[in-house]
């Protein structure tokens, strides 16, 4: 949270060549999109290097499996600050290894706002990243039940105008790939 107010903007890294323009950001966040279990100790040490929070999206991990065995991989022996994921389960997982949690949610419909509503009461993550982020401020009212969590919009955000919008209607922070949005 802290980290989000310094800058809400978080750099979603989905292409290793970006990293030194991600690290010469002013972006607090970093998570790790489609990373590699074989570059990945790598990435995450260079980073280290700053004072940025990593966060790895273990679903999309390559080489590394979404069970308890991936969280306790990441925590100990990568050294990484979180852990994104759409699985209830593995967020109860990364609590127990003291890993910071970000829940991601589709919105598709009325549907899927109550059974991500529903999902997140039950895990209980630090924050909530819902795709895509430009329907953050279209489901404001549903978001208010949620009001212990971090709600983090991620996903078809691609100008400064659209963060500015979002942040004014219901998240406090804005996931993007994009990297002109990091200068």
């Amino acid at each position: 949270s802290y980290a989000l107010k310094r800058n809400p903007l978080i750099a979603s890294l989905t292409d290793t060549k970006a990293l030194e323009k991600v690290l010469k950001s002013d972006c607090n966040i970093i998570i790790l999109i489609q990373s590699d279990i074989c570059t990945l100790k790598d990435t995450v040490d260079r980073i280290r290097k700053t004072d940025k929070l990593i966060f790895v999206h273990l679903d999309l991990t390559k080489g590394l499996k979404r069970d308890a065995s991936g969280v306790k991989f990441l925590s100990e022996f990568i050294g990484v600050d979180g852990i994104v994921t759409t699985h209830t389960n593995l967020i109860q997982v990364a609590k127990q290894y003291n890993l910071l949690t970000i829940q991601r949610i589709f919105i598709l419909d009325t549907a899927s706002i109550k059974q991500g509503i529903k999902s997140i009461n039950s895990s209980k993550p630090d924050a909530v990243e819902i795709l895509p982020g430009v329907v953050v401020p279209h489901i404001k009212k549903h978001l208010k039940s949620l009001s212990n969590q971090t709600i983090i919009a991620a996903g078809l955000v691609n100008s400064e105008d659209e963060i500015q919008h979002i942040l004014k209607h219901g998240a406090q922070g804005v996931s993007s790939s994009s990297l002109n949005l990091m200068e």
